[in-house]
């Protein structure tokens, strides 16, 4: 994207609030419980809570950061996976590699299709600050552009990885130096809420700032998402986010400071030892080598980026075959129909020129991973321990996150039952904001949160996509539609077994 003029958009923008993303990455929506974050679970009680709140597919972290600040569908914006292909960046892009990333940035002139939350901002007149302690990369895309808009970008994994560099040089400065990763992260968290509430808030005082905490995510993948790491990373991220509820009524910003709590995704846990899709494919005689069959990139969505039609035809029927595939969704090549048994990219919000040209998800069941909560899946990462949690599918416990909102243009003590999804925080914020002129959004403004309605979440549309294969396979897609805007509920294949009863 371009540099957006200062006429871009409405400049009538409210100046009277300021508001706060707080990140928890990857809380499922059932461990918001008195038990274990009790500060958010009090939250969600005294605000607004959206109680079925979706991710976007892949159910990934920078897929979904991109939606957050752009209010758009992968589709949309670009952002198809973590790692994808694009021909234009050199090939291979992990989106998580801050030098990768910029370069991609710099070769493409900006990684995102839609404009973002902090241009949109900047064009009205105000700012936007990220201080995050996950990826480098996805830190980085939550404000690419920060340099050159004048804000503020820090990683807490260095003033090098940080978009801003000199702004986060003089962020340390005042604060004090960062402290070392750690599992859980109690240590860098607790220094950006010191840096939000000390320095950033009453020096920069931000339109809108975002902090992105990486618990308890990191816990989940590499000790499981019932495991005593996982139940004291939350504790502590629920505690440092009491902090800034404290700071918010001690400093007399109860009403001017719009908090939103949220998640990007949820978990499931590990089943069984990878998969190594790679090996299985050239064992059964696909050429995943140079000008062969095509190129995977692997995980729990796996994508295949392939030759022509025919290769994917042959692939997308040997996948029907094997009990460990889930759902299957394909782009149109060379003119030819979809293969048989596959959805359309569309489907899933994926219809975009990165995106693979047949993508899968691995089978999932609903039996508990490691002690009570419910869902596991088979995966083809060999950096997550068997047992340990992941996400990227289409289980309603990976497209499941949490949602709530306080401050005075939101009601209190509202429960809304309705779809709501991280497509709709950019555009009801800027609606919150006075900015009516933004740019073309997939989300909707969440007018039921607002505190001059009543609450009563708009009607939704039930809808259901389906495809037959060979052999029986069989796979769908749920959805709920409102105002316009889809959310995936959860994708299924229909003939699938328990995942104790898949031979690998």
């Amino acid at each position: 994207m371009g540099k957006p003029s200062r006429s871009c958009y409405d400049t009538s923008m409210d100046t009277d609030i300021r508001f706060l993303i707080v990140a928890f990455d990857g809380l499922r929506p059932d461990m918001v419980r008195d038990d274990l974050a009790p500060n958010l679970a009090a939250f969600c009680r005294q605000g607004v809570h959206f109680s079925d709140c979706r991710a976007v597919f892949p159910t990934e972290t920078r897929v979904n950061q991109a939606s957050l600040i752009t209010g758009c569908q992968p589709g949309r914006h670009g952002m198809v996976a973590n790692k994808f292909m694009e021909p234009a960046a050199g090939g291979y892009l992990n989106t998580a590699d801050f030098a990768a990333l910029s370069a991609a940035e710099a070769a493409l002139g900006g990684i995102l299709d839609a404009p973002s939350l902090g241009e949109v901002l900047h064009g009205a007149g105000g700012s936007l600050a990220v201080a995050g302690c996950g990826t480098p990369g996805g830190n980085r895309l939550l404000h690419n552009h920060a340099e050159r808009l004048d804000g503020l970008n820090i990683s807490l994994h260095g003033i090098e990885k940080s978009a801003a560099p000199a702004a986060a040089e003089a962020l340390v400065a005042a604060v004090g130096p960062v402290p070392d990763d750690a599992l859980p992260n109690r240590d860098r968290i607790d220094w950006l809420v010191d840096a939000y509430v000390d320095r950033i808030a009453p020096d920069q005082d931000p339109t809108v700032a975002i902090l992105w905490f990486s618990d308890p995510d990191t816990p989940f993948h590499y000790r499981g998402i019932e495991s005593a790491e996982a139940t004291a990373a939350i504790g502590h991220a629920d505690a440092a986010f009491g902090r800034i509820l404290d700071w918010r009524r001690d400093t007399g910003r109860q009403d001017s400071l719009q908090i939103i709590a949220m998640s990007d995704h949820g978990h499931v846990a590990t089943h069984g030892a990878p998969l190594d899709l790679a090996g299985r494919l050239v064992a059964a005689g696909f050429d995943l080598g140079e000008g062969g069959d095509g190129r995977l990139i692997p995980g729990t969505a796996p994508s295949l980026y392939l030759r022509d039609g025919a290769a994917q035809a042959a692939i997308a029927g040997w996948l029907q075959d094997q009990p460990w595939c889930g759902p299957l969704f394909a782009r149109q090549m060379d003119g030819e129909a979809l293969p048989a048994g596959t959805l359309p990219l569309a489907a899933a919000h994926l219809d975009h020129p990165r995106a693979g040209d047949l993508v899968m998800v691995l089978a999932r069941d609903e039996a508990a991973g490691q002690r009570e909560l419910p869902g596991r899946c088979l995966h083809d990462n060999p950096d997550i321990p068997e047992g340990c949690g992941l996400h990227g599918g289409l289980s309603p416990y990976e497209i499941s996150a949490t949602l709530a909102l306080s401050g005075s243009r939101f009601g209190k003590a509202r429960r809304i039952d309705g779809p709501a999804g991280i497509v709709d925080v950019m555009p009801t914020i800027l609606h919150a904001l006075g900015l009516a002129d933004g740019p073309a959004m997939d989300g909707r403004v969440l007018l039921e949160a607002m505190a001059a309605g009543d609450g009563t979440a708009p009607p939704a549309t039930s809808r259901q996509l389906s495809a037959e294969g060979r052999n029986g396979y069989a796979q769908g897609i749920q959805s709920h539609e409102v105002a316009g805007t889809r959310y995936l509920r959860a994708g299924h294949r229909h003939d699938g077994v328990a995942l104790d009863e898949i031979t690998l």
